[in-house]
């Protein structure tokens, strides 16, 4: 029996899968791309997937989830210690990436939902006309994922999201629809076509890939090491990075975080919108985790770093030449940016509150500040683009700007871009209202272009 034959109806009224071709579906998401390079997800996915096949759902618990798949002691403390709801939060993404993507054909999808962790499956909802779910799109803010938390973060707990919806009334599977379908127009899905369309794209884009099949380097953030220096009150730079100097402390619950490798899934997200950009301009990307990489990495080749340099040390090889950069307060420790030669109608400072985490702000609406930097690399021809925020919406707000076609256009236009001309080097700060789960309205208000910006040898 095929998986469509096993559906009573394709209107989502009903669905019965046996246990069978329920494992053979999670199989063949744990075999996808969204999850090939994931393993922690994949063990995460088949543990619970399998328990609830098995109608065990007293497996399907948070403490068993993290000593029997996530590694953590059979008396640790899931009140102390989130991993399991972080990276519940993030298969969740997961999935429906997969079901957006190479998973679209299949009739049945798996969702996790919200407060649970027992995996359901449901009947695909009815296809929506795509050109309506576009234009439902120009008012849905993007949703970041969620990940170890980084000072992007400041310590966050798993925004609510979208997905609680799923199993509610029929009336309402539509609108997952809509939601479903235009992540995946405007996410990983854009194609070539989508891509050489948009001007944009090409004025930014095409001069990272001048030739057939070039790659572009992605150094996504190391989240480990910014909670390590949150934890442990010290500022290191890349020469201690280098040197792991945080790995010679003496603590050893502090070097037991800074052991872990982590990355925020803000910043795969960004990859993965990356991908599809790279692939549409008949290049691809080479994603690297910042821990990896030396100092011969950057000297060739295109590049992108993701996160300040405090989760990314492999900023500071291009700061000096910013003039937009991350600081800390003297007083507060609240993370900003620093404007070195503010010009009349801008502020010295573009900061957000300290210690989200302490004081409950991370549950309120906050104005957030993000940086899309484009520079010359350090052989003076081949690029580099940053992306920084003062939290992990910003970050994220940053990476889809230039990721999308309708957001680049606008912040292109915002600094004087010429379109049809190659965009030139050029500092981009952009403010946002942050909120749990995600951000809107995000606007340039402060720039710099045809910058002398390379990097120091």
């Amino acid at each position: 029996m095929s998986p469509l034959d096993s559906l009573a109806t394709l209107d989502g009224t009903s669905a019965a899968l046996t246990s069978k071709e329920k494992l053979e579906l999670v199989e063949r998401v744990v075999n996808s791309p969204a999850f090939s390079r994931a393993p922690a997800m994949q063990a995460f996915l088949l543990y619970v997937a399998k328990h609830a096949i098995a109608e065990r759902p007293e497996r399907i618990k948070e403490q068993s989830i993290g000593t029997e798949v996530l590694g953590r002691k059979p008396n640790y403390d899931p009140a102390e210690d989130n991993i399991v709801r972080v990276r519940a939060h993030e298969l969740r993404q997961r999935l429906e990436k997969y079901f957006a993507t190479d998973g679209i054909e299949e009739p049945v999808v798996i969702t996790v939902p919200k407060g649970t962790y027992v995996p359901e499956f449901h009947p695909r909802p009815a296809i929506v006309d795509v050109p309506t779910a576009i234009a439902h799109s120009r008012a849905v803010p993007a949703t970041p994922l969620v990940e170890v938390q980084s000072p992007e973060s400041r310590l966050e707990k798993p925004p609510p999201k979208w997905i609680w919806l799923v199993g509610a009334v029929a009336a309402m599977i539509a609108v997952l629809a809509v939601i479903l379908l235009t992540r995946s127009v405007l996410g990983s899905k854009r194609t070539a076509d989508n891509a050489v369309q948009s001007g944009a794209i090409h004025d930014f884009w095409g001069q990272f890939f001048v030739r057939s099949d070039e790659e572009l380097r992605v150094v996504t953030a190391d989240t480990a090491f910014a909670l390590w220096q949150d934890l442990s009150g010290k500022n290191l730079n890349l020469g201690d990075y280098l040197n792991r100097k945080y790995l010679q402390m003496p603590d050893d619950k502090l070097r037991e975080v800074a052991v872990r490798r982590a990355t925020s899934p803000a910043d795969l997200n960004v990859s993965l919108q990356l991908a599809a950009i790279a692939k549409g301009l008949n290049g691809h990307i080479n994603q690297q985790y910042a821990r990896d990489l030396g100092l011969r990495t950057f000297q060739g080749g295109n590049v992108i770093i993701i996160g300040s340099h405090r989760s990314n040390p492999w900023v500071e090889v291009f700061e000096p030449r910013l003039n937009f950069g991350v600081e800390q307060d003297a007083h507060t420790s609240a993370p900003l940016f620093k404007n070195r030669f503010p010009r009349s109608t801008e502020a010295p400072t573009y900061s957000i509150p300290a210690m989200l985490d302490a004081n409950g702000a991370e549950q309120k609406e906050i104005v957030s500040y993000g940086l899309i930097a484009l520079l010359k690399g350090c052989n003076g021809h081949d690029l580099a683009l940053l992306l920084e925020g003062l939290n992990m919406e910003a970050t994220e707000a940053a990476g889809e700007v230039v990721t999308d076609p309708r957001r680049l256009d606008a912040m292109l236009h915002s600094i004087g871009h010429q379109p049809g001309t190659v965009v030139s080097p050029f500092e981009a700060l952009i403010k946002l209202t942050s909120f749990p789960g995600g951000y809107a309205n995000s606007e340039v208000v402060a720039y710099r272009v045809e910058s002398s910006l390379s990097c120091k040898q």
